[in-house]
């Protein structure tokens, strides 16, 4: 198949600049659950205004030039390691920690995370649509492979949804054809499959926006105005409510609210790619196409303008083509610019792809060969019992070697060598034990499991994390005491009155800040001062938003008394972590934790 290359840039441009307007139209919007009718810019903004629904994709496309081909999970996590400095909302919170942890996608996107099905994935999709255009199945392979540093679920679902709409949009401009061809990659059981159905037979039958949004509410609630839920339904709404109108689409997804720059962003870059033509100059002229950043996002060596990147991606797509054997020929003109785009690593990108949403596995590498490491159906281990782990391996070529295990002191594993015999194009899965001492002193979440590998006589070294749990004495209303051994930082707390008490360890006097939140009534007390209490009615368990954080001082060593006192209540959920104290925050695993 052969793609003009005219009316391919001409789509590129179409999609970011498209994506920009709509982003800078919600940005004064966003969070805001209410209705918020608007026409235009409010208020008119004299450039585009940054935001992560851009920044994650420059930061991606930098990061394929310097890894190459093919996308792979293991270094789109580099971004949440090297890319992204104190301002990590949500998810991207959580990959931060996982990845600091040692855990990797796609295992990075669901431990510990109450924020996988957030929008941070789905905003990120048109790179990959503008890299496979005319292929959705590809386009929506990339995304996958992004959305689960991060998310899970509908979280990678729903950028799988926008990326393969968006790359069907370079060759198809009817929309319910290209909402069919989204849903195709969407799992017919999830709720958001479930969602994009209601939305399609509601509006069908009334006609009506709000109505639907209504209905959408209610149905679907959460208090996480990010949910993705809600969101992206409400990006299909605005899209088949628009008439074929570019204005009328974004400021439609806009005034539904939630997390309406995010929205607008994206119903802008689909319309975009669409119908390039119809975004007028009184949306365009206040941005300009300077390219900006959010401050947050670091070591970056791109481009200036909106157009210098829609040119690196297009130039980035003629490799994209040739590498995946596409069967799609983009003719570019000499006048491109060439991109530096570093070796392919693997030409086994079937194998790389090979894994289920839900798998448990954290990617460690792909050369010599793919190494994942496998983990327990409860990911966190606990003192004095053993977890069984696999270490799964494939190859493209014939290999054989050993990897020598060593964990942590006071850690038992077995076996401590494993051997391993490979024919091209298997896979093998080894099995070992891993066991944390029972007697625990001071406990951290960084555990590092060491693997040193010699295959046909090459050796090297893979880092692994192995979190553990944080323990809680915890005294019931009869004051009966026993441990609970608390596999995230979640938690759950049965029906009844509780004190919940640990101590954690400080390596210097210092500031942090503290989260805790919950679905049923709390006091948080530490060294024995009030600091807050929450009722249960509302649960965003975040560092930087949501109503009970708060910036407290712990003493240098291991003396900090934590307590929550838990009334007589229902059965619930109980939130309990460490941040820094700036911008959205990034988790403190660093905190050590005891009795």
């Amino acid at each position: 198949m052969d793609l003009n290359f005219e009316v391919y840039k001409k789509k590129v441009y179409g999609c970011f600049t498209g994506k920009c307007v709509g982003g800078t139209l919600g940005m004064p919007f966003e969070g805001k659950k209410n209705v918020n009718p608007i026409t235009y810019y409010d208020p008119v903004p004299t450039e585009m205004l940054p935001n992560d629904d851009l920044d994650l994709q420059v930061v991606n496309l930098e990061t394929l030039l310097r890894t190459g081909l093919p996308v792979s999970r293991h270094h789109i996590g580099e971004i949440w390691r090297h890319h992204l400095e104190d301002s990590a909302p949500d998810e991207y919170s959580v990959a931060v920690a996982n990845h600091q942890l040692g855990l990797r996608g796609p295992l990075s996107g669901q431990y510990r995370n109450k924020f996988h099905s957030g929008m941070g994935g789905a905003i990120r999709s048109e790179l990959w649509a503008c890299l496979a255009p005319a292929n959705p199945a590809l386009a929506a392979l990339l995304a996958r492979e992004d959305a689960c540093t991060d998310h899970t679920g509908d979280g990678i679902y729903a950028e799988m949804f926008l990326a393969a709409v968006e790359s069907a949009a370079f060759v198809e401009d009817d929309l319910e054809k290209l909402v069919q061809t989204g849903l195709s990659f969407v799992d017919e059981k999830s709720k958001l499959y479930s969602v994009f159905s209601d939305v399609l037979r509601l509006y069908k039958e009334t006609n009506d926006v709000l109505a639907v949004r209504s209905y959408i509410l209610d149905t679907y609630p959460s208090d996480n105005f990010t949910d993705v839920t809600i969101n992206i339904s409400f990006v299909l709404l605005a899209l088949i409510a628009s008439d074929g109108s570019f204005d009328k689409a974004i400021c439609t997804a806009v005034s539904l609210g939630y997390d309406a720059d995010c929205t607008g962003a994206t119903v802008g870059s689909i319309f975009g790619i669409m119908k390039p033509d119809d975004i007028d100059t009184k949306w365009t002229k206040p941005i300009g196409d300077n390219l900006v950043l959010s401050p947050c996002i670091v070591n970056m060596h791109n481009g200036n303008t909106i157009r210098q990147f829609c040119d690196t991606i297009m130039a980035t797509a003629l490799h994209v083509q040739d590498y995946y054997r596409t069967g799609i020929q983009i003719t570019a003109p000499d006048s491109l610019p060439e991109v530096k785009l570093a070796d392919s690593w693997t030409d086994d990108f079937e194998s790389l792809y090979a894994w289920n949403v839900g798998d448990r596995e954290s990617l460690l590498t792909g050369l010599p060969c793919l190494v994942s490491l496998v983990y327990p159906e409860e990911v966190a281990g606990e003192p004095g019992k053993s977890k069984v782990y696999g270490l799964k391996l494939r190859a493209d070529k014939a290999m054989s070697g050993t990897v020598q295990l060593y964990v942590p002191e006071k850690w038992q594993v077995h076996p401590s060598v494993l051997s391993f015999d490979l024919v091209p194009g298997e896979s093998k899965l080894l099995s070992f034990s891993a066991t944390p001492d029972a007697i625990q002193g001071l406990r951290g979440q960084k555990n590092l499991l060491t693997m040193r590998f010699c295959i046909n006589g090459i050796s090297f070294v893979l880092e692994a994390g192995l979190p553990i749990s944080c323990p809680w004495l915890v005294t019931d209303a009869a004051g009966n005491e026993s441990v609970y051994e608390a596999t995230s930082i979640y938690f759950p707390v049965p029906e009844g009155a509780y004190r919940y008490k640990t101590r954690v360890n400080a390596t210097a006097q210092k500031n942090v800040r503290i989260a805790c939140a919950g679905t049923r009534p709390f006091i948080l007390f530490i060294n024995g001062e009030n600091v807050f209490s929450g009722d249960g009615s509302s649960y965003v368990p975040a560092f930087h938003r949501g109503y009970s954080a708060t910036t407290v001082s712990l003493r240098n060593g291991p003396d900090n008394i934590i307590e929550l006192v838990l009334p007589e209540h229902a059965a619930g959920e109980m939130f309990f972590g460490f941040s820094t104290t700036f911008g959205c925050a990034t988790w403190l695993d660093t905190i050590e934790r005891t009795l």
